[in-house]
């Protein structure tokens, strides 16, 4: 056998020491490990494969302590031959005495020469992606991509098939080398001790309906008035006091006979001027449905209120589901999302009184049906799918250095766009980004970095884009020249979908909230141009069947839009969520919005006949009342001019001469008085008139009473 000594091999893989056959200055012969292979991730690990051929039946590995459990939990040794994997052994830590390096020894069985392969995993620098974009013509772009790589192993990497990758996998340290004992429990067998159940726990799963669900909340009539009343002073004091001069208390008749409403048939209270009530006290409790809305801003649990009537009220169905509507309006006002809470009317349940009761719903995930997610924009270090990059030829690293690897270089999809972004932590709410629009060509995801645009020969601006998936599209903003200019307008409105009942005049109806924004786009370019709008949607809206979108990124939707030179264009995008409200038709907003429901094709009935007698009182009342002011306005001008001639006569009285002007005075000013007269009994007249059929208003309101059967034919 060969004399000869081979120097130790170091496996220099993140400052792994591998030493084959060092023991001493030996007359055998020792094979050195061959690194062949070398991928590194970007969660901070790296994946080594090297190869050995052993003459003898052990080989010995020098490992950094602090990179044991990395190396334990990871290695694989594997005959090449038989491909039975090999044990390693290692001393234990108290054997250790604080030396820096840990000897492990491999045995192989069979025959010789042994050839082996190792791979392993431990730490190693992140490596860095770095894209170029040049654009080319008929929409396509040529793509490189290059990663950045650091050798801070103590090795050098000569010759190696060096890649790339990243993926969703999940690293962590774990202790595999120290000695762990367990603590167990002693026993004795003269326990004198009885034993004792466990700890009841309440049930989950199962049947959650009915008297099973977890009450939430549970509120009284006089609970839900007076929460009324707080969220209606802190709103409005002036408008709460207008509402009470016009009825007398519109949010108890919505209850019916049994919280104080009147009556059917009974005659309908004149409108008072009524005194708005005192504001709660200091010590006052805290008010429920601001707890209950507090609760829910803060998670996405689902909640449903259920309303209770009161006996004998005449129809409990819809007395209970007003209640119900009520405490739901009120917590979407206090910032609840609509979708997490649902009203119910339950009309009279034996042992309740009138009042919700808030129970919870059982979520989408409980039944066994998948529950929606919000989608979140990933940070620069969460990984999209999966990526692995292999340079095409083998390379050397030198230890203590840097490469940049070229991983990809294709032609790709892609063309230049304009890109709305007024949302993003760098956004611009007035000019749109000019962004490559790009098309993943690979089966890998791409990686967050930096990208330089080339176009024409020269550069044109970077940008920095988010992981790209396979084969989806990225729009990456690289430069901002203010050729667009966008102004956005925003407006709301209310649409009745369908009226659930109606109690003298207060309508209960499911109402389509919609909220609209419109932006107006300028292109002062001379040439024509592509623009891609970013808008992200409210909490609960849903958009609207009227403004399809073009793509969706993240939790967002995109609205294309191609503008010529010097053209100006709309983008309307139109959101909508379902509320449930009451309306009472007795003010103006309340009057618009059932007029317009009951004029529409959808509403048909006993019902539509009587409100539009109601509309043409209404119409009656406001040209009385604009009569009423010009009477006025005339009755003012004609005194005015009395006063002048007045005047004009007492000064004339002390002239001898100023008989036939006197004479013209005095006669226009009795034609002044007479004018005056025929406007006060006008004005009079007129406000009889007024009254009269105001009355005939209140009248008709307290008889607009939704049957049963007539709610069938308003669905």
């Amino acid at each position: 056998m060969d004399n000869r000594v081979i120097p130790s091999a170091r496996c220099l893989g993140a400052g792994l020491a591998l030493l084959v056959g060092c023991a001493s200055q030996s007359s055998f012969v020792r094979s050195d490990t061959v690194l062949g292979r070398v991928v590194v991730y970007r969660n901070g690990m790296a994946y080594f494969e090297r190869f050995a051929q052993l003459d003898e039946d052990t080989l010995r590995l020098r490992v950094p302590a602090d990179k044991v459990d990395d190396f334990l939990k990871s290695l694989t040794v594997v005959d090449a031959l038989t491909g039975l994997p090999a044990p390693v052994s290692y001393p234990s830590t108290d054997t250790l005495s604080g030396t820096s390096l840990v000897d492990m020894s491999i045995g192989v069985s069979g025959p010789r020469p042994h050839k082996l392969r190792l791979s392993y995993v431990t730490e190693a620098p992140a490596w860095k992606p770095s894209y170029r974009i040049t654009i080319q013509q008929g929409g396509k772009v040529e793509l490189q991509a290059w990663a950045i790589v650091d050798n801070t192993s103590g090795e050098d990497w000569n010759s190696v098939k060096l890649g790339v990758g990243s993926s969703s996998a999940l690293s962590f340290r774990f202790d595999l080398h120290s000695v762990r004992t367990v603590q167990r429990m002693t026993l004795q067998a003269n326990d004198l001790f009885a034993q004792a159940p466990p700890t009841g726990e309440s049930t989950y799963g199962g049947n959650a309906s009915g008297s099973d669900r977890a009450q939430v909340a549970e509120l009284s009539d006089d609970a839900i008035v007076t929460s009324e009343r707080r969220d209606a002073e802190k709103r409005s004091a002036p408008s709460r006091a207008t509402a009470q001069n016009q009825s007398a208390g519109p949010t108890a008749q919505g209850y019916g006979a049994g919280t104080g409403g009147r009556t059917r048939g009974a005659p309908m209270p004149r409108p008072t001027a009524a005194a708005s009530p005192p504001p709660p006290p200091s010590d006052a409790a805290p008010d429920p449905v601001e707890g209950l809305a507090s609760r829910l801003r803060g998670n996405s649990q689902n909640v449903v209120i259920e309303g209770y009537a009161n006996a004998g009220e005449p129809d409990p169905n819809s007395a209970s589901l007003a209640r119900a509507n009520k405490v739901r309006e009120q917590l979407v006002r206090l910032g609840v999302n609509p979708t997490q809470v649902t009203a119910v009317g339950a009309g009279v349940q034996h042992g309740r009184n009138g009042g919700v009761r808030v129970v919870d719903q059982p979520s989408d995930k409980a039944k066994g049906q998948p529950q929606p997610t919000t989608p979140t924009s990933p940070t620069d270090g969460d990984a999209i799918g999966t990526s692995h990059f292999d340079s095409p030829t083998a390379m050397s690293v030198p230890r203590g250095s840097s490469a940049m690897v070229s991983i990809l270089k294709t032609s790709a999809d892609g063309e230049v766009v304009y890109f709305y972004d007024r949302e993003s932590l760098r956004g611009n709410g007035t000019y749109p980004f000019r962004s490559i629009r790009i098309r993943n060509p690979t089966d890998s995801a791409l990686e967050t970095g930096p990208v330089t645009v080339f176009g024409e020969g020269r550069f044109i601006g970077e940008g920095l884009s988010e992981p790209i998936p396979a084969k989806s599209i990225a729009f990456i903003p690289f430069a901002l020249d203010r050729q667009l200019v966008v102004e956005t307008k925003a407006s709301s409105h209310d649409t009745i979908q369908r009226i659930l009942a109606v109690q003298r005049g207060v309508f209960s109806a499911e109402v389509r909230h919609t909220r609209k924004t419109v932006y107006t786009v300028f292109n002062r370019s001379a040439e024509r141009v592509t623009l891609y709008l970013r808008h992200t949607l409210g909490a609960g809206f849903t958009l609207s069947d009227s403004t399809p979108s073009a793509e969706r990124l993240g939790g967002s939707h995109l609205f294309r839009a191609v503008l010529d030179a010097a053209e100006k264009k709309e983008v309307t995008v139109a959101e909508e969520t379902p509320l449930f409200r009451s309306t009472d038709i007795r003010s103006k907003e309340g009057m618009d919005l059932v007029r317009v429901f009951l004029s529409s094709a959808a509403a048909e009935g006993p019902l539509k006949a009587k409100f539009a007698d109601l509309v043409k009182l209404q119409q009656e009342i406001g040209n009385v009342e604009q009569r009423i002011a010009t009477v006025r306005d005339q009755m003012a001008e004609y005194r005015g001019r009395l006063d002048e001639l007045h005047a004009q006569i007492v000064t004339l009285r002390a002239v001898k001469t100023a008989g036939p002007l006197m004479q013209d005075l005095e006669k226009k000013m009795q034609e002044m008085g007479d004018r005056v007269s025929k406007s006060t009994i006008e004005l009079v007249g007129l406000q009889e008139r007024l009254m009269v059929t105001r009355i005939k208003f209140q009248d008709g309101v307290a008889e607009l009473t939704l049957e049963r059967k007539e709610k069938e034919g308003l669905r």
